[in-house]
């Protein structure tokens, strides 16, 4: 997490872009959780994840998906 706040401060884009058209970045996220030690996480968990990094969550927006959107704020 300290690479997103780092990344925030400067262009504020998220580091994986939106939509279905192939990137990267990605291939990169999906490859960690399915072959390392990458994990589904909690809100909780997720708050306190951020919150360490110097995050605050905003809030997590559910989708039709499987997936949701986590939103946060750089304090």
């Amino acid at each position: 997490m300290s690479g997103s706040r780092c990344a925030a401060r400067g262009s504020g884009r998220p580091a994986i872009p939106p939509g279905d058209a192939p990137h990267p970045t990605k291939f990169v996220d999906l490859t960690m959780l399915a072959m390392l030690t990458g994990r589904e996480r909690t809100a909780e968990e997720y708050e306190a994840l951020l919150d360490a990094a110097g995050f605050t969550l905003d809030r997590i927006v559910a989708t039709p998906t499987p997936f949701s959107f986590i939103e946060a704020t750089l304090r």
